[in-house]
C-alpha cells in the first residue's frame, strides 16, 4: 500500500528510492531519458557491492526486481542500464 508521500513522487524518484533500498548502492544515477518530463523512459547507472561476482544479466534482473512496480505502471522502458560492482569502478 502506498502512502500519500509515495503518490507525490515522480516515477524517477520512486525508482531511485527503491534501488537504493534494495541494492545497498554506493553510487546511483536514475534519470529521465531524452528529457522525458513524465519519466516513462529512464536511464540507470548503479554501483553496488551486491553485484560482486554476479553476471551482467543477473545484475539487471536485480535492478528490475527493485523497480517492478514502476515498470508495471508509469515507467515503460529502461533505455540504458549500467550495473557495476565497486571493484569495477
Amino acid at each position: 500500500m502506498s502512502s500519500q508521500a509515495d503518490d507525490q513522487q515522480t516515477p524517477v524518484e520512486s525508482a531511485r528510492i527503491k534501488i537504493e533500498k534494495d541494492l545497498q548502492v554506493t553510487s546511483l544515477d536514475v534519470s529521465a531519458t531524452f528529457d522525458d518530463p513524465n519519466g516513462s523512459h529512464i536511464t540507470i547507472k548503479v554501483v553496488s557491492p551486491l553485484f560482486e561476482g554476479v553476471s551482467r544479466v543477473k545484475r539487471q534482473q536485480m535492478v528490475y526486481k527493485a523497480i517492478w512496480e514502476e515498470m508495471s505502471g508509469p515507467i515503460h522502458a529502461v533505455d540504458s542500464m549500467v550495473c557495476k560492482a565497486p571493484s569495477e569502478v
